[in-house]
């Protein structure tokens, strides 16, 4: 089973598990408010990426507001059935998807921890910690901003080396070194703060992205 079919089936079982008023690590959402932002994005896409422009207001606005006020497992099931139809995301969710369900099914299993509490990793296929891997190489470049070279150090796996070009460090020796499981590695480079990863180096300047 391909990476985003896995996970969109154990995101499903996480949210049914957790119910409706959860913590999870996307702000102040609760597992409601994920659930529907997952079944707006991929069942509504034209909306969904319109909101996303900077004019033109937000048209996943009233759909978010609609879905927020329907059971909840409804909602839940609804998006576990994957998108049908001429829906684009049918060609794309082994590609557009693998990353957001990862993601996401650890937002709610670690939603009730905060930062430096002991995190219970998933143990994670070889066939998925491969597709892991070369997502987190295809996204470091994108969401990592850093003034020195950032070395990605996956237990058992290539390392990868971001902004590795000539003169970011003289002397070899001012780099940033993380190290941990190739899925804690994708969860850090996404800015969620509690992953079990080693960090060696000088951060102030280091930025992440959110999803």
């Amino acid at each position: 089973m391909k990476l985003s079919a896995f996970e969109r089936e154990a995101l499903k079982d996480a949210l049914l598990e957790k119910g409706p008023d959860a913590p999870t690590l996307c702000g102040e959402w609760k597992t409601r408010d994920l659930a529907v932002h997952l079944l707006v994005r991929e069942q509504h896409p034209l909306s969904f990426l319109r909101s996303q422009l900077p004019v033109g207001g937000d048209p996943a606005e009233e759909l978010t507001e609609q879905n927020l006020e329907r059971p909840y497992e409804d909602v839940v099931y609804e998006w576990a059935a994957g998108p049908k139809g001429l829906n684009p995301w049918r060609a794309l969710d082994s590609i557009g998807n693998a990353m957001e369900h990862f993601i996401h099914h650890e937002d709610v299993r670690r939603g009730a921890l905060t930062p430096g509490e002991l995190v219970e990793e998933r143990e994670i296929s070889p066939e998925h910690a491969r597709e892991l891997h070369r997502l987190l190489k295809m996204s470091a470049p994108r969401f990592i901003k850093a003034d020195r070279p950032v070395i990605l150090a996956p237990t058992g796996m290539p390392r990868i080396v971001y902004n590795d070009k000539s003169g970011v460090s003289k002397d070899g020796q001012s780099v940033i070194r993380v190290q941990g499981g190739v899925g804690e590695l994708i969860l850090w480079i996404y800015g969620r703060k509690v992953v079990n990863v080693d960090i060696e180096g000088d951060t102030s300047n280091l930025n992440l992205a959110s999803l």
